[in-house]
């Protein structure tokens, strides 16, 4: 089943002939705004099929919604289980959200994926569990896993089954790039370690928020009327949340070691601190881009959470792994801006094929001042010298 889905009116003479005269194009107002509170003799199926054929009419719509806002759960339930069209079901789980609703549908096969794929982001734990359970539309549309792994209300044995499934099938991840690099290795398969289900859910639903207020900050940042101050301040209490620049001296990487955060992540196993690096805070991510492991940092850093703030800090960061700086470095959305361009070159892990690209495009102060840096080799020294010489500086 193809993932585009566009919602589409109903026929109208699907319709019984008493419920046509309320849901046709040229009905009288007064005749929508009856249906649309409710007030037609239908059976709780067909109303639910009136108010999703009225959504469309703007002179309605607020009081459909209402209307289906307001129906009572087991009612609603009820009409769902009787069957009712994908455009229908979609409707419902966009103004519903309780538990029930949303069960009903993801048991209905005749539920688009698309919806699914849209309830699988936000869905509670058991409702999650339920779509999991539906191999046959997981495997059609492997974009409800992603989903669900980004879901932190998912439970950690419901991804794991998820993700054994898709290694059964070669699903590939384009959409979870740190998840598809650890499959690829082999590596996640489950030896018993790391934090209990319980204690690792929680742990997610709390970063699940963080990282929210995280996005909610950042979308506010976008606002034209902040001051100049309230700009800089929020800027400022972002950068230092998620602050991975410049290396950290003793006293503040004993007091990251001593945070619960950090003991937390030292007790997972590799599988929980990739999802972790995908969905978790940006004092989750600054954790987890130091870590030894390979497919743990390189997850970390491939992140949908990273903003080209964070990346700027990360490559004049000299502790950083050599994998992450050589990634930052191979990413050209990144290395267009210039100061981050600038940062790599005079970061002594970055490839040096990589340095001497970036050279080439470096202006003659920052090429003084790579000539005399003394973390880069004396290789980059050199040549930084040679490009002063030939755009006749000294």
């Amino acid at each position: 089943m193809s993932m585009e889905f566009e919602r589409q009116l109903l026929p109208v003479d699907s319709f019984p002939p008493n419920l046509q005269m309320h849901v046709k194009a040229d009905a009288p107002p007064k005749m929508k705004m009856m249906a649309a509170r409710g007030m037609v003799p239908a059976p709780p199926a067909q109303l639910v099929q009136v108010l999703f054929q009225l959504h469309f009419d703007a002179s309605v719509s607020e009081a459909v919604t209402s209307a289906l806002a307001d129906m009572p759960e087991n009612v609603l339930v009820s009409a769902l289980n009787k069957g009712q069209p994908p455009q229908v079901l979609d409707w419902v789980a966009e103004v519903r959200d309780d538990g029930a609703v949303q069960e009903a549908i993801v048991l209905t096969k005749e539920a688009h994926d698309a919806t699914i794929c849209r309830l699988a982001e936000t869905a509670e734990a058991h409702v999650c569990e339920i779509i999991a359970n539906n191999q046959v539309r997981i495997l059609r549309s492997p974009a409800i896993i992603e989903a669900l792994y980004k879901n932190t209300k998912a439970r950690m044995s419901t991804v794991d089954k998820l993700i054994d499934l898709a290694q059964r099938n070669e699903v590939d991840f384009s959409g979870l790039p740190g998840l598809n690099q650890a499959l690829r290795g082999g590596s996640l398969k489950d030896d018993g370690t790391g934090l209990d289900d319980e204690a690792f859910s929680k742990l997610l639903g709390k970063e699940g928020e963080k990282a929210g207020d995280e996005e909610a900050r950042l979308k506010k940042l976008e606002d034209s009327n902040l001051t100049r101050s309230e700009r800089a301040a929020l800027e400022a209490e972002l950068a230092a949340e998620g602050d991975l620049g410049e290396d950290d001296d003793e006293e503040a990487q004993e007091k990251k070691r001593g945070s619960n955060l950090y003991k937390e992540i030292a007790e997972m196993n590799i599988a929980q601190k990739i999802r972790l690096a995908t969905v978790g805070s940006r004092e989750a991510i600054k954790i987890l881009i130091r870590d030894s492991n390979k497919l743990i940092h390189m997850a970390a850093v491939q992140s949908p959470r990273m903003q080209v703030g964070d990346i700027r800090r990360m490559s004049a960061n000299k502790s950083l792994p050599e994998g992450v700086v050589k990634y930052i470095a191979s990413n050209r959305d990144w290395t267009r801006h210039y100061d981050i361009m600038v940062n790599l070159t005079m970061n002594p892990k970055t490839p040096l094929s990589d340095v001497m690209s970036f050279m080439n495009h470096l202006r003659i102060r920052e090429l003084r001042q790579l000539s005399r840096n003394r973390n880069v080799s004396q290789q980059v020294a050199r040549l930084a010298k040679q490009l002063m010489k030939k755009r006749g500086n000294r």
